[in-house]
């Protein structure tokens, strides 16, 4: 009597069928895990402010005057923090050099290094906030490096960081000079700070509603800087050589006008008015 031959036990099938299902479960596993990232990143982008070039423009209405002249002036308006944190040491978290004492008198020299370059027909202009309080002590104007330059050596540090406060003055002198300007001409708000205050958001959003560019330069801060959002530009500076190329920075692209152009819209734009 003959007998049945026995089933041979399929090791090499059954390895199969493992990697298969282990297969099958990392492309579920993938999947939920990319569905829930989504998730993630739509609901980050909601809370997220919106960007500088995103906001809804105001216009600027420009009521002609005995004092308003049409030109192509550009203007920098710069706010300088001389809180009191700008008293600390220098050291390998921030500044990471011998030459300063503290991080205000690199700055300092920073700003002072960075006038050297701004072209004469440049209207500039100061705003402060320090020991002795918060106030602009240059106004916006051309003839004023020799005060301008005065004015950053006497900053003592101390107090606050009315930072917003600051940034909304700033961007009022800024829309004034662009009514004096007839609309025309360039307008920058130049911020130096090493802290982070209460309603920056509103402040800078209140320069971008109105057009003013936001260069913004946080000296040994987070990168995440609320100011970020709002700005045209932003440099984390964590020395006072990279404070100096952010300052530099804020100089590039300056736009070429078109003379004929100008002209016939200062024309037009009287016409309107």
């Amino acid at each position: 009597m003959s007998k049945k031959p026995k089933k041979s036990f399929n090791l090499f099938g059954l390895i199969l069928v493992i990697f298969g299902v282990m297969y099958m479960f990392d492309i579920c596993s993938d999947d939920k895990t990319n569905t829930n990232n989504l998730k993630t990143t739509k609901k980050a982008e909601k809370k997220q402010p919106l960007e500088w070039e995103n906001i809804k423009k105001k216009h600027i209405k420009i009521i002609a005057n005995e004092d308003a002249e049409p030109n192509l002036t550009r203007n920098f308006y710069f706010i300088i923090d001389g809180s009191g944190s700008m008293s600390e040491r220098t050291g390998k978290d921030c500044g990471n050099s011998g030459a300063f004492t503290n991080k205000l008198e690199g700055a300092k020299w920073a700003v002072k290094t960075f006038l050297k370059n701004i072209p004469d027909d440049i209207n500039i202009g100061l705003y402060i906030f320090d020991y002795y309080g918060k106030k602009e002590v240059v106004a916006l104007s051309k003839n004023n490096r020799e005060i301008f330059l005065n004015k950053i050596d006497k900053i003592t540090p101390g107090g606050g960081t009315p930072l917003a406060e600051a940034i909304r003055y700033g961007t009022d002198r800024l829309i004034d000079e662009y009514k004096n300007q007839l609309g025309y001409g360039e307008f920058r708000l130049v911020v130096v700070t090493d802290g982070i205050a209460s309603k920056i958001y509103e402040a800078a959003k209140y320069a971008a509603t109105y057009g003013i560019s936001l260069y913004s330069i946080g000296l040994c801060v987070d990168e995440n800087h609320p100011l970020r959002k709002y700005s045209v530009s932003y440099k984390a500076a964590d020395n006072f050589e990279a404070l100096s190329e952010g300052l530099s920075e804020t100089l590039a692209e300056l736009p070429d006008f078109d003379v004929s152009e100008f002209e016939q819209n200062v024309e037009d734009n009287t016409e309107k008015n």
